[in-house]
């Protein structure tokens, strides 16, 4: 068993790159290679793998872009890579795992990336089972595959499984995940995902942010209360800036995540759970990043206000009044580093827009400080 990197894997690995790579296993062997991670420059930059230690040996796959191949086999005891890299621009690059195997069983499948595995044996006529973690569904194979002969060859019956986070969905069970696409790596580009979660008739939805990165201002998640894009917008969020959690006033939340064409991150991993609205008081409302909350009373008919940090301005200052519907008056305020204005006082803090997150472009912000006349 080893493994195959690309070049300075996973910084970049250039450009001008002509790389060739053989493995070589025991006579009567063959090889198998798991692709863990893969990421090149579509269409200019390739990876070839051939059945054999010769140029002209047949080409078993020729892959670019950024969509992580499926799991090859060798016929023989030999695999030969050959990666070529243009002038210009690169990926991530790859990781590349290989192991050996006899002709009499099929090549251990590995443990899929966001998936538990189920049997070790990988002998022609044993099975294995594969389950996605939580938030993961999965995006090929199916839940059982069997070592068989096939054709004179000994194979899985059926592509390895694999686990992906999904690009929307409809959810109803009474608590789970959402998690951005690609997670726990970067999420793709020109994205449009939508996701529902739906409780039961008068339970209402909580959802909290455990993880929260995206590309500031131009990857945004949108959460509305209700069933729909149509419904009142709770908030919108980028950058890392989301609150600790949202209540919806409902049994319906909708997420819409957008993605415009360049850079991206992390992305989100988000909990849901669905709650039972107390008939005396409201649902805690949070307390907004960068700032503080006074009160601790949620009952019908009490307020509670807020403050945000030095530098920070609240985005409305009137408190949140527990209605007799179980709702707060309006939604939880934000604290926000704003683009200029008016500084008062003896001291205090200025910070740039969006702070501590980057600025946008095409800035032009000014500060007036006025302290005491003769200071």
């Amino acid at each position: 068993m080893g493994t195959v990197l690309s070049p300075d894997y996973p910084e970049g690995y250039g450009n001008n790159l002509n790389c060739i790579w053989t493995i070589i296993s025991d006579p009567g062997s063959r090889i198998h290679l798991s692709f863990n991670d893969f990421d090149l420059e579509s269409q200019f930059d390739f990876l070839a793998v051939k059945d054999g230690d010769s140029p002209d040996s047949p080409i078993l796959g020729t892959f670019t872009g950024a969509e992580v191949p499926s799991h090859l086999t060798s016929n023989s005891h030999i695999l030969r890579l050959e990666f070529q890299a243009d002038h210009s621009m690169s990926g991530r690059g790859f990781n590349i795992t290989y192991n050996t195997f006899g002709h009499n069983e099929c090549p251990d499948p590995g443990i899929p990336i966001n998936a538990r595995r189920f049997g070790d044996n990988f002998q022609l006529g044993s099975s294995i089972s594969v389950i996605c973690e939580e938030g993961f569904i999965k995006t090929q194979g199916t839940e059982t595959i069997t070592c068989i002969l096939m054709d004179g060859k000994v194979m899985w019956s059926g592509p390895i499984p694999r686990c992906g986070a999904p690009c929307g969905g409809h959810f109803s069970a009474p608590s789970g995940l959402i998690l951005s696409p690609g997670w726990p790596g970067y999420y793709k580009d020109s994205l449009n995902c939508e996701w529902v979660i739906e409780a039961e008739p008068g339970h209402s939805i909580k959802i909290t942010f455990e993880r929260f990165q995206t590309e500031l201002n131009y990857d945004v998640l949108e959460v509305h209360d209700g069933p729909n894009l149509l419904s009142p917008l709770l908030g919108s969020y980028n950058g890392t800036q989301v609150p600790q959690f949202l209540f919806s006033s409902s049994n319906f939340i909708y997420l819409l995540f957008t993605t415009d064409n360049s850079r991206s991150n992390n992305g989100f991993k988000i909990h849901y759970e669905s709650v039972t609205v107390n008939t005396y008081s409201c649902l805690d409302p949070g307390i907004p990043v960068h700032g503080r909350r006074y009160g601790h009373d949620f009952s019908i008919g009490s307020t509670v206000s807020f403050s945000c940090d030095p530098g920070y301005r609240l985005s409305h200052e009137e408190p949140l009044l527990c209605e007799k519907n179980h709702w707060w008056s309006h939604s939880l305020p934000t604290c926000d580093a704003l683009c200029g204005g008016d500084v008062r006082g003896p001291s205090g803090t200025i910070l740039s827009p969006g702070y501590p997150e980057f600025y946008p472009n095409s800035l032009n912000c000014t500060w007036t400080v006025d302290v005491t006349h003769g200071k």
